[in-house]
């Protein structure tokens, strides 16, 4: 019998979810983690579209990125799957296995038992997840930077160009990791495009 995380089934489905690439070539999650992928958005559009009615599409597809978004799925695998749970031949598991594997288990769950005890376990363990306060956070230079004084590297932000004419100007602006150009983005103030830069840097770097 499989035990996940409080989840019990007999069905071998479970143990193809947390089986890596690296560890079997022709038997692995990958299938899996693809039907969850789908199945995890729709979900989430359903419990967005019935918590907001009166909110727009706009609001709703970016609550949805947040919850559905790698760095979140990865934080939260990290929290509820144990790392010996997972197979692989991999040295260290990264980051990214973990919210792939959740993605797989979701899979799993939606094959054995149906999309009832689906919207359960993504409510409790996703939906309603510890970490999304922080990521809904749209300040991107105040996380750059939070993450800058962690690692202990210096971030600097630079205008790149300036263009059009005064009633509808662009502005590019770069941003430096360790004095190295990273990434840079392009607003129609420099504010705007220095969060843009800064949040295309923290997918690049961190």
């Amino acid at each position: 019998m499989y035990n996940l995380i409080g989840y019990k089934t007999k069905n071998k489905v479970f143990e193809k979810a947390f089986i890596h690439k690296s560890f079997n070539k022709n038997k692995h999650n990958e299938r899996l983690e693809f039907l969850g992928d789908a199945i995890l958005s729709s979900v989430v559009a359903e419990f967005l579209f019935m918590e907001y009615p009166n909110e727009e599409e706009g609001f709703l597809s970016q609550k949805r990125a947040i919850i559905v978004g790698r760095k979140h799925l990865n934080l939260v695998g990290k929290k509820i799957i144990p790392p010996e749970r997972i197979k692989s031949k991999l040295k260290k598991i990264p980051f990214s296995v973990y919210g792939n594997t959740l993605e797989a288990i979701i899979g799993a769950i939606y094959v054995d038992k149906g999309m009832g005890q689906l919207m359960s376990f993504v409510k409790k363990h996703i939906y309603k997840s510890e970490f999304l306060e922080e990521l809904s956070d749209t300040d991107y230079k105040s996380k750059l930077l939070k993450y800058s004084q962690k690692e202990k590297v210096k971030v600097a932000y630079k205008l790149e160009k300036q263009e059009g004419p005064d009633h509808k100007k662009e502005f590019i602006v770069a941003v430096f990791v360790k004095g190295n150009k990273i990434t840079e983005a392009k607003a129609s103030s420099k504010k705007e495009a220095e969060q843009k830069a800064a949040k295309k840097a923290i997918k690049i770097v961190f």
